[in-house]
């Protein structure tokens, strides 16, 4: 059957822009994600797609082929090992620091970094890639984090984390660096031939999408680990916090820088409404006795800053956040996307009302292991229950993505249950 592109374009961008600008639209949109879904789909290894971009663009492309949905959502062939990087260009070189976050095995292999453990390498082929983080930082060295934070990423964590960077000045870190610059020029073209395909072939519109981070989660992720992070909320929470202080303006700085676009450029997509993506790690695990102080203030203040800069923060609420929901009542009304993990949508629907939009889906192991009626009956009763008044966007499962283990069969079932359980 023949599709009428612009018609589809056309239709998904209006579903799309009405529920980002607080309007209903006609129903539900489903903006899924993936991670190695597509790869299992068109039956290449894990390790081959999250390598090879010619097979990365030919699965995901398939997969929104085969798969009617209503935005491109994110599709990351592995983890992200590159934010301290990103973290030392921000003042001087704010492109950099946005155009070098990479997410692939190749980025992996030239820096050898000791973050992530990949598919084909430390993994065996089909096996999810997986962010392990690390302790790279000692307590005593929170005061000089505090103090000059780039300086002393650049000089200390860095060459803890990049095996290809530990000695700075020599000839294998140059080159490195040079492989590195070289791979995210490959990696961007990559990108931007998907994002193309996808909406002259197959009508999906295109939005900037850029990354935040919350402060915290920078410390517990890339400099301290979690295990240490938490009990340092205990032991030195004043160096803590002086941390926070200093990393803040960093991350609301590279958060901004990426989707701050030249008029010309934010011209070229279909919807010109910047999200930013930024997932939660530490916010079920900060006791309720810490969890204002060190983490959601901090967040806030990122969540802010980018509200106020005209974009919506698309904020991943890993784990159960049923316990602080009243804390996003403090976020500005109508401007960000909540999309919860294991959060209890119906929940979160009577507490939050129509003050933000709410994101997420069915459990996983249904759209793994359940039939399509049953996926279907569980999708449309989720609907029912959560979809008014509006403002409501389903993501199939309630992960950061389709689950890579779903069956094809029960994604078809959840399509079928937006349209037509999802109708306003």
């Amino acid at each position: 059957m023949t599709v009428d592109v612009s018609a589809k374009l056309r239709e998904r961008k209006e579903r799309i822009e009405r529920v980002l600008t607080g309007k209903v639209p006609d129903r539900v949109p489903f903006i899924p994600s993936f991670h190695f879904f597509p790869a299992r789909y068109i039956g290449v290894s894990y390790a081959d797609y999250s390598s090879d971009y010619r097979l990365f663009v030919k699965a995901v492309f398939a997969v929104y082929r085969d798969f009617d949905f209503d935005l491109a959502g994110l599709a990351l062939p592995g983890a992200g090992m590159t934010l301290p990087l990103n973290f030392i260009f921000i003042e001087r070189y704010p492109d950099l620091a946005t155009t070098t976050f990479a997410i692939a095995r190749p980025f992996h292999d030239i820096l050898r970094d000791k973050y992530t453990r990949w598919p084909g390498r430390e993994l065996p082929p089909n096996v999810s890639a997986q962010f392990i983080g690390g302790k790279f930082m000692e307590a005593e060295e929170y005061d000089e984090l505090a103090e000059n934070p780039i300086e002393f990423i650049s000089r200390k964590i860095i060459p803890r984390v990049y095996e290809a960077l530990r000695d700075p000045t020599s000839p294998e870190a140059y080159g490195a660096l040079v492989r590195f610059g070289m791979e995210v020029v490959k990696f961007s073209g990559a990108l931007m031939e998907l994002m193309t395909k996808l909406r002259e072939e197959l009508g999906y519109p295109t939005i900037p999408l850029g990354m935040g981070y919350a402060p915290l989660d920078f410390i517990a992720d890339h400099l301290r680990h979690v295990t240490y992070t938490l009990t340092d909320l205990y032991r030195y929470p004043d160096k803590v916090k002086r941390a926070l202080d200093a990393l803040t303006p960093l991350i609301i700085k590279w958060s901004k820088a990426s989707v701050s676009l030249p008029p010309s450029v934010l011209e070229a997509f279909d919807i010109k409404i910047p999200l930013v993506f930024i997932p939660l790690h530490l916010n079920e695990m900060v006791s309720p006795k810490f969890f204002r102080e060190f983490y959601w203030e901090p967040l806030k203040r990122v969540i802010i800053e980018l509200v106020n800069a005209g974009a919506i923060p698309w904020i991943f609420f890993e784990g159960n956040f049923t316990p602080f929901l009243e804390y996003i009542l403090e976020l500005p009304k109508g401007k960000i996307i909540a999309y919860f993990e294991r959060t209890d949508l119906r929940k979160a629907r009577e507490v939050l009302g129509d003050h933000v939009i709410i994101m997420g889906g069915i459990s996983p192991a249904l759209c793994i292991y359940g039939t399509p009626e049953k996926v279907f009956e569980e999708a449309c009763k989720l609907l029912s229950d959560v979809k008014e008044p509006g403002g409501f966007i389903f993501a199939g499962s309630r992960v950061a993505g389709i689950p890579d283990e779903t069956k094809p069969e029960n994604l078809r079932a959840l399509i079928e249950a937006v349209r037509k359980c999802g109708r306003y």
